[in-house]
């Protein structure tokens, strides 16, 4: 595979993950509560609070099939700076 396909099918795949049509999960921007989530999973059996950076970054409210109430996030709200 030569480097421009490469960069074309990362660049499509970044696409579908921004617009939230990526298949795989793990290629999908999160939403808060999922995003969430995963800071408590990290912090477990911390006795600090966890400190999610994403509350900040929410673009609109979504309900998903997990969450009633959700947000969807910016592009790239989930990492860190």
């Amino acid at each position: 595979m030569n480097t421009t396909t490469r960069k074309n099918q990362e660049s499509d795949a970044e696409k579908k993950r921004h617009e939230g049509t990526a298949q795989r999960p793990e290629d999908k921007v999160p939403t808060y509560q999922e995003a969430l989530d995963d800071a408590v999973e990290q912090s477990f059996p911390a006795s600090d609070p966890i400190a999610p950076g994403v509350a900040e970054k929410a673009q609109r409210e979504v309900s998903t099939p997990k969450d009633d109430k959700d947000w969807k996030l910016k592009p790239g709200s989930q990492r860190k700076p």
